[in-house]
């Protein structure tokens, strides 16, 4: 288990703590669970993600999938934050609102007040993590 590893670290840091987990997953077959917030890592390391929040998981796919299609509005709004070389961007998308409050959460769906396309009952029901595609699990009630 890896929790936040390169969190705070120069890229040249990073790779001296990557580079040795990458050797043991590759050599030996080892799996790791790795905690974190850089998406770039996940893309170049991870074979499966979990995108959690407020606690809970909200989707689950093969990285490929994940990063290619994510399918809930928290996962879109994240990867939306990466800057891409490819994209002449200004600014870069902000996902609205702020993390709730773990001691007084929201009522539903942790996500909706931050939402974009949160509807009544999103306030009011907690999504089940559902397949909706191969191997590609999401808790929202708009794909469910």
């Amino acid at each position: 288990m890896a929790d936040e590893p390169t969190t705070a670290l120069d890229v040249t840091v990073q790779a001296q703590i990557v580079d040795p987990m990458k050797d043991v997953k590759s050599k030996i077959g080892a799996s790791f669970l790795l905690i974190t917030h850089h998406l770039g890592l996940v893309a170049e390391f991870c074979d499966k993600v979990a995108v959690m929040y407020a606690g809970r998981i909200v989707e689950y796919a093969d990285t490929k999938s994940l990063f290619s299609k994510p399918l809930h509005s928290y996962t879109r709004g994240l990867l939306g934050s990466i800057p891409k070389l490819a994209e002449n961007r200004e600014r870069l998308d902000i996902i609205p609102g702020s993390v709730p409050d773990m001691l007084n959460p929201p009522s539903g769906c942790s996500f909706h007040p931050r939402c974009s396309n949160a509807t009544s009952r999103c306030s009011e029901k907690v999504a089940s993590l559902v397949e909706v595609e191969n191997g590609h699990y999401v808790s929202c009630l708009l794909r469910s």
